[in-house]
């Protein structure tokens, strides 16, 4: 009896080290990565001033209601085991008529771990750091992050931790102090100078972005951008607001990216630490008492083929 029980204790002993070994080699690493099938659509809203340029109307409106919406899509067959290629749709319209006031398009490819940018899959544009998401086991430091009026990667920079709806997150600002990303030539009416037939203006671009991240996941749980554009004379003279407006995620989207982070934190801790490191325990405990019986003076004895008393004839 010993000896079966030996038997058994060491099987069960080696097969939860087995397995504590491969759901922490091969099982969680797989988990550890964005989807390819991604799908979500962040609603940010706030107020805020703009420019209309409507042919009917070209003239600043004051104190609109904004609203935001990012839709982002997965190209799943465009992806691979290592990179992900997300599609996304960014609009800002005004919620009094719909009127869109900004309109992006693009096409980001990313490392499904680190979440880095990566040129490849018809990326439109080329993109530089981090785009939509931060990298799993985010640290408390200085990322590089892609802004898409300024075309480039800019640092977005650790400041706290927080809390939000019950999730640990990490708060991450990104500022961008008058940036000239462009020019664009204007009527001399709008100018302030009805003589001239058109003035040419730098776009001058500021932004104070800032990220909320759950830092197991990457996921960003609250974003938030004091963004403005104004058109500047080659003097220095600034002639026209095109936007100024403050926009944060609305609370439907903070609890849906709080749950999502939450959920998948919990999926890494479990798969991650929880499972292997409980399976790694129970297998050598099981391991040391399985060899325990085999070494008794039963189990040596019956291993070698010597009868028992009871069992003699």
């Amino acid at each position: 009896m010993a000896r079966r029980v030996g038997f058994v204790l060491v099987f069960v002993g080696l097969f939860l080290l087995f397995f504590g070994l491969v759901e922490r080699g091969y099982a969680y690493p797989r988990l550890r990565k964005a989807p390819l099938d991604q799908y979500s659509k962040p609603v940010a809203t706030g107020t805020g001033s703009y420019f209309n340029r409507s042919p009917d109307k070209l003239r600043e409106i004051t104190g609109a209601q904004l609203q935001n919406v990012r839709i982002v899509r997965g190209d799943v067959k465009a992806g691979s085991d290592g990179i992900a290629v997300w599609d996304s749709f960014n609009s800002t319209v005004d919620t009094a008529d719909q009127g869109v006031i900004t309109a992006t398009q693009e096409r980001i490819a990313l490392d499904r771990v680190t979440g880095q940018s990566v040129q490849c899959c018809g990326e439109n544009p080329r993109h530089q750091g981090l785009t939509l998401k931060f990298p799993f086991g985010t640290e408390k430091t200085t990322y590089q992050f892609w802004d898409g009026p300024a075309q480039r990667a800019l640092p977005a920079a650790f400041t706290r931790e927080e809390r939000i709806n019950g999730v640990t997150v990490y708060r991450f600002e990104q500022r961008i102090d008058q940036l000239d990303i462009g020019d664009q030539a204007i009527p001399g009416t709008l100018a302030g100078d009805p003589a001239t037939p058109s003035v040419q203006t730098d776009v001058v671009y500021s932004n104070v972005k800032t990220l909320w991240v759950e830092p197991a996941t990457g996921i960003i749980v609250k974003a938030q951008q004091d963004v403005t554009q104004v058109l500047r004379t080659q003097g220095g003279e600034e002639v026209l607001t095109l936007i100024d407006a403050v926009l944060t995620y609305d609370q439907a989207t903070v609890d849906a990216n709080a749950d999502d982070a939450a959920s998948g934190a919990n999926s890494l801790r479990l798969f991650g630490t929880i499972l292997p490191l409980a399976a790694l325990g129970l297998g050598l405990v099981a391991l040391a008492a399985g060899l325990v019986l085999l070494r008794s003076p039963e189990g040596r004895r019956v291993a070698r083929g010597e009868r028992r008393p009871a069992d003699a004839v």
